[in-house]
């Protein structure tokens, strides 16, 4: 009997093992394990740096790894199923060897080889150091200007970062250009850290990043700064107006003793310049008039340009329509047959202006018979603009015959006294403000 069991329980275990085994060849050809080589990067974090210290360079730094997985694992893995760490506990000041740790999210997965295996790190006590702060002025103020000592706000700032570059700070430079600035400077100016030499540190950070820096920008005695005015003769030719005046230098730096310098207003004039009868641009340089024992700093004379426009009007004109493209054997009758069409340009191009320089022209290209819309176009001499055409759209009756001429009923008449025709005005251009 109990032989019987014993022989029972070993074909159970036999057939188990096989069971399994049959299993386990299954699973695997329908979902194989395969090994490789991740494609991506893995970045490394670095967890548990001690307190006071800092890592140096910052550089980031990436872990590869080969790996065996089923199939199914391979088909949805990620870097973001990965975790790569170098641990720093313990660490003191210093150049380290630190072990990678790699593992996955996924179980399944296995990590066979990583590269690199270690990282070098480089702790340092993390230090801090009150620097005053120099401003550097990278240019001068304008001839006749004096810039006086410049001031930082705050005059001090703090710098930190890794113990050897913080002892390498020997100063915190502010630089600034005045750009020709002829009163105080007001300025926000990043700063830069400097070693005893002058050379830029890195790897630090200065707390405020930036500072206010003014700089007084005062006269030179003897000096002064002054516009210039225009000064001109005659008129521009009739339509014709003055537009905008400008001079180069508008200003313009004298030197002379204290006493003549004090006594000249705010302006110079210039020698006057003769518009007569002109009909486009003035450009001269000229002269200024000086007081006796002051001078011009840099050049003696002053670029002038005046502008000499046309005088801008309107004018109204009465025009008969001109059809065009209406097809052969068909007959167009426009109402109303004229038009007014209301021009603005120059003065003497309007005063120039003759009925026959302007066609209103009907298109009728494609319009076959009937009542039509049809929006006139202005043909103008060039240089000046249509402002409107009244009416704007014109009612044309397209027929394939002309249409009946009425006939006159007849109607007694006396002897015709002949009546003077007066003939119509020229048309007057009204100037526009």
């Amino acid at each position: 009997m109990g032989r019987r069991i014993w022989d029972n329980l070993g074909s159970m275990v036999l057939a188990l093992v096989l069971a399994i085994t049959v299993w386990v060849v299954a699973t695997y050809e329908e979902n194989p394990s395969i090994q490789g080589a991740f494609p991506e990067a893995i970045p490394i974090e670095v967890i548990n740096k001690p307190e006071g210290m800092i890592l140096w360079p910052e550089a980031s730094e990436e872990v590869r790894v080969t790996v065996r997985a089923p199939r199914s694992s391979w088909e949805v893995l990620t870097p973001n199923k990965f975790r790569a760490v170098v641990d720093l506990s313990g660490l003191t000041a210093g150049v380290h060897e630190v072990p990678v740790q790699v593992e996955c999210l996924d179980r399944a997965v296995k990590i066979l080889e990583k590269k690199p295996e270690k990282i070098g790190i480089r702790l340092e006590e993390r230090r801090e150091k009150e620097v005053a702060v120099r401003v550097e002025i990278m240019d001068s103020p304008p001839l006749g200007y004096v810039a006086r000592t410049p001031m930082a706000i705050p005059p001090k700032v703090m710098v930190s970062g890794p113990a050897s570059m913080v002892d390498q700070v020997a100063e915190v430079v502010a630089q600034l250009y005045l750009r020709d600035a002829r009163e105080t400077v007001k300025r926000s100016v990043a700063l830069s850290a400097r070693n005893d030499l002058g050379e830029p540190v890195g790897w630090v950070e200065m707390e405020p990043a930036e500072v206010q820096v003014q700089v007084p920008i005062e006269p030179t005695p003897g000096y002064k700064d002054v516009a210039v005015r225009v000064i001109w003769k005659g008129q521009v030719a009739p339509g014709y107006r003055i537009g905008n005046i400008s001079v180069t230098p508008s200003i313009v730096t004298v030197v002379g003793s204290p006493w003549a310098i004090k006594n000249i207003p705010g302006y110079l004039e210039t020698a006057p310049i003769d518009i007569s009868n002109a009909r486009e641009d003035v450009i001269e340089r000229v002269p200024l008039n000086l007081p006796e024992g002051v001078s011009v700093l840099g050049d003696q004379g002053v670029l002038v340009e005046i502008e000499v426009m046309a005088i801008e009007s309107s004018l109204t004109v009465q025009r008969k329509l001109t059809i065009q493209g209406l097809r052969s054997g068909l007959w167009a009758t426009p109402s109303p047959d004229t038009v007014d069409v209301i021009l603005s340009g120059p003065l003497p191009k309007l005063d120039a202006l003759r009925p026959e320089d302007v066609r209103v022209v009907l298109d009728l290209f494609e319009l076959g018979p009937g009542t039509h819309k049809v929006e006139p176009t202005v043909i103008a001499p060039e240089g000046l603009k249509v402002e409107s055409v009244l009416p704007s759209t014109i009612e044309v009756e397209i027929s394939v015959a002309p249409p009946p001429t009425p006939t006159p009923t007849p109607v007694a008449t006396e002897t015709p006294t002949p009546t003077p025709t007066l003939p119509a005005p020229a048309p007057t251009a009204t100037p526009t403000a």
